[in-house]
């Protein structure tokens, strides 16, 4: 009699790696320890020259030959899963990243799948994001087939782990794009369903946990994905929606400039936009450059320091006002004080050094907050915190307005001053 492992097809995962010593372990066993009798796990590594050869060595000894894994140069994670996929043997293939996990009979169900549908030539299922410890963020905001791949417009509505397809596949849409850095992936979606728009089905069920960390491409290269994605877009439907990059600048002033990129706001931001233009339309682009230049944080904004002011200037109950670098003296805030009933305005202002002061301003018009920082201040990064109990809702006094946002002033200005 047959055994099971005779009889399934097998399933290769192909996962590349380069120095993820933290997780590849835990990525390795997720597949190895799935409950699937013809499974085999290949391994493309960059050369890492951190913990992950040994742990690799350590995990043969267990598996045997259910792992295979090489450790060469490449040029990047699109050209290590394309070695991967020329040399996997399964019927069917499985794309783990060796940060990410699959969840317990992931393999078995995308499988029991596509044998059951020998027309189905992809499927995908329910994923969720994890943290650093494996602790659940949120599920991944997946879309059901049919999906025109026009929907690819509005947004990356597959996760990647979560994806099994056939081997053949790649026989007819080619290989990842190696020209690509980070959006290889998305790319490979939209040709997938450009060549097979009925052969691609869903699978409701969790597959996958896509891990997000500081070092992975998701949180690390934000700035290139917008753009790859956008010239994605361009590229296969001859435009592209200008939201990529406006996702992209939010994120940078959620962060700027504590964040990984602390190059100057305005010139970054100028630069992705140059870098973009060609795969937007021009109406699309001239919007896009408006809408941000008219955007307060962005006028704000200098080099090293960031305030968070709502788009058209006014302040919130509580205003943040991010600075890195150590040659300023004092943080000078130009306000106006413009609230239509005129009332005083108590602020309470609080500095990352402990210093903290009150002030209130009774007079309509303009003044300024100066906050000195201390000559033995070392920390690069730094914060002011300008707090008010006098904010009001444009709303609750305008029978016209529907402005629900609480407000306070308006920031004119910002200066990071040298002098005493």
């Amino acid at each position: 009699m047959s055994s099971p492992a005779n009889t399934a097809a097998l399933v290769t995962v192909v996962m590349p790696s380069f120095n993820q010593g933290r997780f590849i372990e835990a990525a390795a066993r997720s597949v190895l320890e799935q409950d699937y009798p013809a499974l085999e796990l290949l391994i493309v590594d960059g050369g890492s020259t951190d913990g992950t050869l040994p742990c690799l060595e350590r995990l043969l000894g267990v598996f045997g030959n259910k792992l295979r894994w090489l450790s060469e140069n490449d040029s990047g994670p699109a050209n290590a899963i394309n070695k991967a996929l020329q040399l996997a043997r399964g019927e069917f293939v499985g794309w783990l990243n060796s940060d990410d996990l699959y969840a317990p009979g992931a393999v078995a169900t995308a499988a029991a799948y596509l044998t059951a549908h020998p027309q189905t030539v992809m499927v995908y299922g329910e994923a969720e994001h994890v943290d650093e410890t494996g602790m659940r963020l949120a599920a991944y905001p997946t879309r059901r087939p049919p999906v025109a791949p026009e929907t690819f417009q509005e947004g990356c509505f597959i996760c990647q782990p979560s994806v099994f397809l056939r081997r053949e596949v790649f026989d007819t849409v080619g290989l990842l794009d190696e020209s690509l850095a980070t959006a290889f992936d998305f790319e490979l979606w939209i040709r997938l369903f450009h060549a097979f728009p009925e052969r691609i089905a869903f699978i409701d069920h969790l597959l996958a946990r896509s891990r997000l960390h500081a070092d992975c491409i998701t949180s690390s290269q934000r700035r290139l994905v917008a753009i790859e994605n956008i010239r994605i877009l361009g590229k296969h439907f001859d435009y592209a929606k200008p939201h990529w990059m406006l996702t992209y600048v939010e994120e940078l002033y959620a962060s700027y400039p504590h964040g990984s990129d602390s190059s100057a706001l305005q010139a970054n931001v100028q630069a992705a936009l140059n870098e973009v233009e060609s795969s937007l339309q021009e109406r699309d682009f001239i919007q896009l450059k408006d809408l941000i230049a008219r955007d307060a944080r962005f006028q704000l904004a200098l080099p090293g320091l960031f305030a968070g002011v709502y788009s058209d200037g006014w302040t919130p109950p509580q205003l943040l006002i991010r600075v890195r670098g150590t040659g300023a003296k004092r943080v000078l805030l130009h306000c106006d004080h413009c609230r239509p009933d005129h009332r005083p305005l108590r602020l309470a202002v609080r500095a990352s050094w402990g210093d903290a002061f009150s002030l209130t301003v009774d007079k309509i018009g303009r003044f300024e907050l100066a906050i000195p920082v201390p000559e033995n201040y070392v920390e690069t990064n730094y914060a002011i915190i300008v707090d008010s109990l006098d904010a009001f809702v444009p709303e609750h006094s305008d029978a016209e307005s529907a402005d629900e946002r609480a407000l306070v002033c308006k920031l004119l200005r910002v200066e990071l001053s040298s002098a005493s």
